[in-house]
């Protein structure tokens, strides 16, 4: 159990962060976040083709390696030299992003409640909202008209989906200090 709570405490701080993030920055953060992951891309093509290079000719196999190399790091510098070519991909990965952690919310709180901490229905609006949210993003286009508006309502389903976490651990702890108080009381 406590495990489980390290986990959910790691995630729901991991993207309480990243939701203030897109609200603080939703011009900006796009733009940064393909840049980033072109620097992604750009390191590990170094690194295929130097180590292809560095083996011994006779154990060289295939030509692969180079190749493969070669072309992240060629994506990795169209992202970096022209990162508006992914800003709207960007917007539709992040609102899949969402969509996973409402989906992982909801699976959570149906955890506890299968272990037996009584939950609230209510609980399950706020995941709900998240993927409604989602859902806007991804089907209303001319919400890409608005600069920065799709960021935004992703960042606030995250800071949603992490103080719904936190509310989490709270009712566990509360829920396993309860059944503590019932065992010793038995005895």
């Amino acid at each position: 159990m406590k495990k489980f709570l390290q986990n959910v405490l790691a995630r729901a701080l991991c993207v309480m962060v990243l939701g203030v993030l897109l609200i603080v920055f939703s011009e900006a953060i796009t733009t940064w976040i393909v840049m980033v992951s072109g620097v992604v891309f750009i390191i590990p093509g170094i690194v295929a083709i130097v180590s292809y290079f560095r083996q011994d000719p006779q154990v060289r196999q295939l030509m692969l390696y180079p190749v493969l190399g070669a072309g992240c790091v060629l994506f990795g510098f169209v992202q970096l030299l022209w990162p508006m070519l992914f800003l709207s991909a960007i917007v539709y990965i992040l609102s899949v992003l969402l969509f996973v952690v409402a989906a992982t919310q909801f699976y959570t709180l149906w955890s506890i409640h299968r272990s037996g901490c009584p939950i609230h229905p209510a609980y399950y609006l706020l995941p709900a909202l998240e993927l409604v949210a989602t859902l806007y993003v991804i089907l209303y286009r001319k919400a890409e008209e608005v600069a920065g508006l799709p960021i935004i309502l992703i960042g606030c389903g995250f800071v949603v989906y992490a103080l719904l976490e936190l509310w989490t651990i709270y009712m566990m702890r509360r829920h396993s200090a309860k059944l503590l108080d019932m065992e010793k009381e038995e005895k």
